[in-house]
């Protein structure tokens, strides 16, 4: 039901644009398809991917069945319980940076190194 109703709302904000864009604009219309069209594919994406009662139901047959697990649909949750991967010190990448002029090419500082993570 969500994505039916994302399509009609971004098939009437894309009508909106294009109306907008070819009536008052006068632009041409190939720009004005695109426009509207990718408006209203950004819109429909928008709108159909809201939670609904399907999403509310699904939940809480979500915990009913395991109720330790994250809900379905709250990615803060789902994001917070993922595992941290360590990196190893060996992946770490050193950089050599150019020496300020005036320095002999001799000394120790000649390069300094930037470490890159």
């Amino acid at each position: 039901m969500q994505l039916f109703r994302g399509l009609i709302v971004g098939a009437i904000v894309g009508g909106l644009l294009y109306g907008f864009l070819v009536v008052w604009m006068r632009a041409i219309d190939w720009l004005a398809v695109v426009s509207s069209l990718s408006l209203g594919l950004a819109v429909m994406a928008v709108v159909g991917t809201g939670r609904d009662d399907q999403g509310a139901a699904s939940d809480a047959a979500w915990r009913a069945a395991a109720p330790d697990l994250p809900p379905v649909v709250d990615r803060v949750t789902m994001e917070q319980a993922q595992a941290r991967i360590p990196v190893r010190p060996s992946r770490v990448r050193t950089v050599a940076v150019d020496r300020p002029a005036g320095q002999d090419p001799g000394s120790p500082s000649d390069v300094d190194s930037a470490t890159i993570g």
